[in-house]
């Protein structure tokens, strides 16, 4: 994989980590709303099961035996409607207190999707990061190597230069001339010549 490929495996990496950070915050925001519905409710349901023990407490304190008789001896034509208006009360109360658990359980079964999806997009996160670790690592290496590269091959051409320009100038590499250096082509021997030679005698004549 070249550098631009990694490159472009890093941005996508950062574009996913990106798209997780926001989706985490979306879930963190839904899991806070989800767990302020959750505490109202409990409040309500609260609220109302004490209401329900009031009218309970109050009723068992009203309705004693001597009242009852009374009442029911006196005011017979309103005690079918009392006891029917409370007894609609009472049901309406046990209505919204069922509701109210039902929705308790549905936003406790929404609550542990949250957490479950959070979770799952933690360990996605965790392997992104370790996958973008290794693209950066083996993105410098690359890096690394390619400067390496260059600097051998400038270091090779430097050498290759300065070889080429020694060997211009020493006379080695000079074309060497044989040519006599005077008119004349007859030059003497370096070593001196026997006195008994043809050749010494030749030229001493």
């Amino acid at each position: 994989m070249n550098a631009a490929g990694l490159r472009r495996c890093v941005e996508d990496k950062e574009a996913l980590a990106a798209a997780y950070n926001d989706l985490s915050n979306r879930s963190a925001k839904e899991c806070a709303l989800y767990e302020r519905d959750l505490e109202r409710a409990m409040e309500s349901c609260d609220d109302l099961a004490r209401e329900n023990e009031q009218l309970r407490s109050r009723l068992q304190q009203d309705a004693t035996v001597s009242t009852f008789s009374f009442i029911s001896n006196h005011y017979c034509i309103y005690i079918p409607d009392s006891s029917a208006i409370l007894s609609n009360h009472l049901e309406a109360l046990t209505a919204q207190v069922q509701d109210l658990q039902k929705h308790n359980e549905a936003l406790k079964i929404n609550l542990n999707k949250a957490e479950a999806e959070v979770d799952k997009l933690c360990d996605d996160n965790r392997v992104l990061d370790e996958e973008n670790k290794r693209l950066l690592c083996r993105l410098e290496k690359e890096r690394q190597r390619r400067s390496e590269r260059k600097q051998s091959g400038s270091t090779s051409t430097k050498n290759k230069r300065k070889s080429s320009s020694l060997k211009d100038g020493t006379p080695v590499g000079r074309a060497i001339d044989f040519s006599p250096v005077g008119a004349d082509s007859s030059r003497h021997p370096l070593s001196p010549l026997p006195h008994n030679s043809p050749d010494y005698r030749a030229h001493k004549k």
